[in-house]
């Protein structure tokens, strides 16, 4: 049997002093925050379950394998929560802190089972515009330490992007752009990732109560407001903390430094059609 299964939900969620989850599609400084989260008293906070800056060892069950069924299947999704991340796995990761929160690209399909399990627990969708993804997330050489996008059709890739790779969402058989998919460069897939999760994302977090939305491009230009938001929504503002966040957003984590592909000027013609055909509208209903 599963750990935590028969728990009735309002009791497991009892029993932690607070959790939040944060979702997105990955190069979205998710790293950054879960580190400078990790700083503050009465915090654990885990990137993809591990502590930030120890890769190796996680705290909580890995769920990479499992990204791509939960998208497809959210009865798949209920079971994961009830397995991997019951109330006697997040106790023990917790201990005796006061919030325990997890960020990772893989939270995204398991958002709805987490809030019916934990209804108590802050969620949060963490959104980036599409040109500035897709440009962060698209590798045409060499190795991706943190893979997130989908890389060049043709490049190789090392053992640990293909297992990465495993979970990440894209069509399936029966999907009406499975069929294309072969056929579409990285830019495209990538284009098509960005819309599929923060469609998710952006419906999500328009219909629970305890649902928050995070832009990546408020934390790089007014690191301030977006702390301001993000630690109030966690229950952990104050004057202290959010100096201390506002102070370590100066050295983020994980930065690119260059990119490995133009603006979307540079695109081809398909590659900007395919922008605005999919990812246009959504993107001004996302950012208004």
């Amino acid at each position: 049997m599963a750990h935590g299964a028969g728990i009735d939900p309002r009791v497991a969620a009892a029993v932690i002093p607070r959790l939040a989850w944060v979702a997105s599609t990955g190069r979205t400084a998710t790293m950054f925050l879960a580190t400078c989260l990790a700083r503050l008293e009465g915090v654990v906070a885990l990137y993809e379950g591990h502590v930030p800056g120890d890769p190796l060892e996680p705290r909580l069950p890995l769920m990479t394998l499992h990204n791509r069924g939960a998208w497809h299947d959210p009865e798949q999704a209920v079971r994961l929560v009830a397995e991997k991340r019951n109330a006697h796995i997040l106790n023990a990761v917790a201990r005796q802190a006061g919030l325990l929160v997890d960020v990772a690209f893989y939270n995204a399909p398991l958002l709805m089972a987490l809030a019916e399990r934990y209804p108590d627990a802050a969620l949060f969708a963490m959104f980036r515009r599409c040109e500035g993804f897709v440009r962060s997330s698209t590798i045409m050489t060499g190795e991706d330490r943190y893979p997130a996008g989908w890389p060049d059709p043709s490049k190789s890739l090392t053992n640990r992007e293909k297992f990465i790779s495993l979970g990440r969402l894209k069509p399936e058989p029966g999907h009406r752009d499975h069929a294309s998919w072969d056929g579409w460069t990285a830019i495209q897939r990538n284009i098509w990732l960005w819309t599929a999760v923060n469609a998710h994302l952006h419906r999500f977090a328009g219909s629970n109560p305890n649902g928050h939305r995070l832009f990546y491009e408020d934390l790089v230009a007014s690191p301030e407001d977006f702390w301001t938001g993000f630690l109030r929504g966690l229950g952990k503002l104050s004057p202290s903390t959010l100096s201390g966040c506002v102070a370590f957003s100066a050295s983020r984590i994980n930065r690119r430094q260059s990119y490995q592909i133009g603006g979307f000027e540079t695109w081809n013609a398909a590659e900007r059609r395919f922008f605005e055909e999919r990812a246009r509208t959504l993107e001004r209903e996302i950012y208004g």
